[in-house]
């Protein structure tokens, strides 16, 4: 087997443009990630709670369940009746903000006490509509964007590490590493991929994303980085032909 220092100049050619121009998308993926992700749990940089909320939500609580309890005093509830109006609220958002629990349970409340400031100059709540939009619990990524954007990575990603492991497969490199640096790759992005949807029903399984994401692409970007430096800095090795 040729090794990378022994290749044609325009094989050479062919491997470095690939490794450049791919490489690059790799590390511009990462930045558009991390920003997409980061400061999700209001605090800057990344965490473990950021992929958390990012696939699982939020879902401790709406806007409209944050606000109420700072609300009702400036709106004059009487202090006997703020229990009720909260868990009026919260019995409707858990049995998702249907129209009958709000016309039966949350209207009159809301038509009582809230009403009388937000129609002057507050945001109207006076609605099924609009007071829906506050009570939007974050559920996180929806399954119909992870399967499209499980489509995508899959098959790209796929080919991508298929072409960068033939090419690093040249390498001059210790085995059983090499083997390890090839396949690993494949399997930490199922793991990052079945880490979404697991993490999506339960934030405890987000460790799985995060060791996918660690050992995908970061990996492949280590074999390539070894490539393009054997292909233009090791020395050319005499080939032995095969008897």
């Amino acid at each position: 087997m040729r090794t990378l220092a022994n290749l044609s100049m325009s094989e050479k050619i062919m491997h470095t443009g690939f490794i450049f121009l791919v490489g690059l998308g790799l590390l511009v993926a990462e930045a558009y990630t991390y920003t997409v992700i980061q400061g999700l749990d209001g605090k800057p940089g990344i965490s473990m709670q950021d992929l958390v909320v990012h696939y699982y939500g939020n879902r401790k609580s709406s806007k409209l369940q944050e606000m109420l309890p700072a609300m009702m005093p400036m709106a004059h509830v009487p202090a006997s009746e703020r229990p009720k109006m909260l868990q009026a609220v919260n019995h409707w958002i858990a049995n998702g903000e249907t129209r009958n629990d709000y016309e039966q349970e949350v209207k009159p409340l809301i038509n009582g006490s809230c009403l009388k400031c937000h129609t002057m100059g507050m945001p109207n709540i006076g609605s099924y509509k609009l007071l829906k939009t506050q009570a939007h619990v974050d559920m996180g990524m929806p399954y119909s964007q992870m399967l499209m954007m499980g489509m995508i990575h899959l098959t790209t990603l796929g080919v991508i590490f298929w072409i960068a492991g033939w090419i690093f497969s040249k390498a001059r490199f210790p085995r059983i590493p090499k083997y390890l640096m090839i396949g690993v790759p494949f399997f930490a992005f199922f793991l990052d991929f079945a880490g979404w949807f697991l993490t999506k029903q339960d934030p405890h399984w987000v460790w799985l994303v995060l060791i996918g994401g660690i050992l995908s692409c970061p990996l492949v970007l280590i074999g390539m980085a070894i490539s393009l430096y054997q292909i233009w800095l090791y020395p050319r090795q005499e080939e032995v032909q095969p008897s």
